[in-house]
């Protein structure tokens, strides 16, 4: 079955004769294509805040691995992606008066012993299996960075996968919050001196918490966003939904390139792509599925929009523009505010200035240098391009069948 996009009726008739010719495919033909994806983009609205002579330095840490059941986090998972087996990422940023801050920490070390008893119910229930072999703290110690030289960190949010243990930090660390942790009975004082919380205690014990607020923010993209350093190189953006104290960040890499580091805003790339902002392209290079299914050069992108859940949904809209999946209610504590968080952030994935990264992306762990390496040089390196569409090679079981 073709799509509604014709591959062969996307390109004028002079250059479909010429599909044939290898020479004509990379001269002629590729180009043509890119123009015909280009030329379906709704412009975007997005206005990037301008350079105050200021940026950061982004280093990606893998901080641990957790192997789930799709449809504990996924809504209406596509047949064969029955397992999610995803990082979690913490990240160094770095300005250049040597202020290092860590966005979130991944998992703690010694979680089976620390963690609150619910939070241990939960993994258990979920049949969640986590891996992590060093703390945040311990790589960092390991790259011969010390502890005592990370003046924040900052968590995306309160849950277990992102806090880590900043108690292998020392207190002159201070730890920021999104609005609303202090007075929340999930997240306040901390367990164990709080029976119900849901983060540990020693976490903010003897150190300075700040949580964050946005009253006097500017706006960037329909974010709320804070400038950080006050210098225009980071900024944190109140992007609640998936909890109330959600936030993400967004770190200027060069003048006019950013890293937009999502959290939790999604929890797999297929929830927010493609989109009109970021349409599935004729044809996926390289192709994300294996040989014996697709082309290692190049894989027609109408056999993953016949597998799509959200296409009966979509009463019509067309499936390049569609993201394959829709957010999990059961996952975000605000759904509304969730997808309205989710719909900002797909303005800033069509644009070339800025490359996303959530919390378990793994379709990047091929693509990005890890920790110790930087990804500050990620629009030189091509690693936007590289890594946009990754993802589908986990729909590779549905295509199987359907092929």
């Amino acid at each position: 079955m073709r799509s509604d996009y014709e591959r062969d009726d996307e390109l004028p008739a002079w250059a479909s004769k010429l599909m044939n010719l290898t020479h004509f495919e990379n001269l002629v033909l590729r180009p043509v294509r890119q123009h015909k994806l280009i030329s379906h983009r709704v412009m975007s609205s997005l206005i990037l805040p301008e350079f105050k002579g200021s940026t950061v330095d982004v280093s990606i840490i893998h901080a641990g691995q957790i192997t789930v059941p799709a449809v504990y986090i996924l809504q209406s998972p596509i047949p064969g992606h029955d397992l999610l087996d995803i990082p979690c990422y913490s990240f160094l940023i770095e300005n250049k008066r040597r202020k290092k801050v860590l966005f979130d920490l991944g998992p703690r070390k010694d979680w089976r012993e620390k963690l609150p008893p619910t939070i241990l119910g939960q993994i258990e229930s979920a049949r969640a299996v986590v891996k992590i072999e060093q703390d945040v703290a311990d790589q960092l110690s390991k790259a011969k960075i010390p502890l005592e030289s990370i003046n924040t960190i900052i968590w995306s949010h309160h849950h277990m996968d992102h806090t880590g243990d900043p108690s292998l930090f020392p207190p002159s660390t201070e730890l920021v919050v999104g609005p609303g942790f202090k007075l929340d009975k999930t997240t306040s004082l901390g367990y164990p001196m709080n029976a119900d919380a849901l983060v540990n205690d020693d976490a903010f014990l003897g150190r300075n918490l700040v949580e964050l607020d946005f009253s006097g923010a500017v706006n960037i993209g329909g974010f709320l966003a804070i400038d950080f350093f006050q210098d225009g190189s980071l900024y944190l953006l109140r992007s609640n939904g998936h909890t109330n104290n959600h936030i993400s960040a967004l770190a200027r890499t060069s003048e006019n390139h950013f890293i937009l580091l999502g959290g939790d805003v999604a929890h797999h790339p297929g929830e927010y792509r493609p989109t009109e902002h970021l349409p599935l392209p004729i044809e996926i290079r390289p192709s994300p599925l294996d040989k014996v299914t697709c082309s290692a050069s190049a894989c027609p992108s109408y056999i993953f929009e016949n597998i799509s859940p959200t296409t009966a949904k979509a009463k019509g809209k067309k499936t390049k523009v569609t993201p394959f999946y829709e957010l999990n209610a059961a996952l975000n504590e605000d759904l509304e505010s969730a997808e309205a968080s989710l719909d900002k952030m797909t303005v800033f994935d069509g644009s070339a200035n800025v490359l996303i990264i959530i919390a378990h992306d793994a379709s990047l762990l091929d693509i990005l240098p890890f920790f110790p390496k930087k990804i500050t040089d990620w629009n030189v390196e091509g690693y936007k391009e590289a890594g946009a569409w990754r993802f589908l090679k986990d729909f590779s079981g549905a295509i199987s069948r359907s092929m």
